[in-house]
């Protein structure tokens, strides 16, 4: 697994199997693990974040997510091994969470958004271990109890969907606490598996609302700025510091 850079940012030039194959032997170990997609939004707030940008080098999965990060790679002739869609990749680790016969647990979505990608992902994958899910809008009032019921069930597969950079402010506040295994975070992920927004939506756009609300979110015209803005830099790379390791 080759780790490689957009703009400073990390990324990892990964296949599926290759993650899968990573993701049996970190259970092998007590170590607390993080994987967490690399997308347009998320790379160009880790340029000015630097809590999101030291999370990100700290990771040890990055997967590379959306069509701007992979024309970016491909200019800069960076290495992307494969286009790994991200949904189809969670099922797969829910699919592997099976096989293993290990635990998973949701924390995100609005509403009773993530009990409806519960429903979905039982209809698909029936012998789903879920040993608890939780909406991410819960009232803070609450948190203490959701991080303490999250740190008993212990789940091996822990996947928090509350929007970059909401999750990272999440995990880093209280990996310590909740004991998972392996925590996966999944943007607006939720949303696609409740068929509340089309799968096509949530791969370039992050999600615009989450129950940590000290950083807002980016807005439709921040993006549309964003956009311009990351490839005018990475064209400045391409030119002027091509040849930097």
């Amino acid at each position: 697994m080759k780790r490689d850079r957009i703009l400073g940012i990390p990324f990892d030039a990964v296949r599926t199997e290759d993650v899968l194959k990573s993701t049996e032997r970190f259970h092998m170990d007590e170590k607390s693990r993080v994987i967490v997609f690399l997308s347009l939004p998320t790379l160009m707030m880790a340029r000015r974040k630097k809590l999101l940008r030291i999370f990100l080098e700290e990771a040890d999965i990055i997967i590379p997510s959306g069509k701007s990060i992979f024309r970016a790679a491909k200019l800069l002739k960076k290495t992307v091994a494969e286009k790994i869609d991200p949904s189809q990749f969670v099922k797969r680790l829910l699919m592997q969470s099976v096989e293993l016969n290990k635990s998973v647990y949701f924390l995100g979505g609005r509403g009773t958004t993530v009990d409806r990608a519960y429903t979905n992902l039982k209809k698909e994958i029936p012998k789903l271990f879920v040993v608890g899910r939780y909406r991410g809008d819960y009232p803070k009032k609450n948190h203490e109890d959701i991080v303490t019921a999250i740190g008993k069930a212990s789940p091996d597969y822990f996947f928090i969907g509350l929007g970059s950079p909401h999750e990272v402010n999440w995990v880093e506040a209280n990996r310590n606490h909740v004991n998972a295994g392996i925590t996966i975070l999944v943007g607006r992920l939720f949303d696609v598996f409740a068929g509340t927004v089309k799968k096509r939506y949530w791969k370039y756009v992050e999600p615009q609302r989450a129950v940590l609300r000290e950083i807002p979110q980016p807005g439709p015209f921040r993006r549309l700025f964003w956009l311009p803005v990351f490839f005018i830099l990475v064209c400045f790379e391409r030119l002027f510091w091509k040849h930097r390791p």
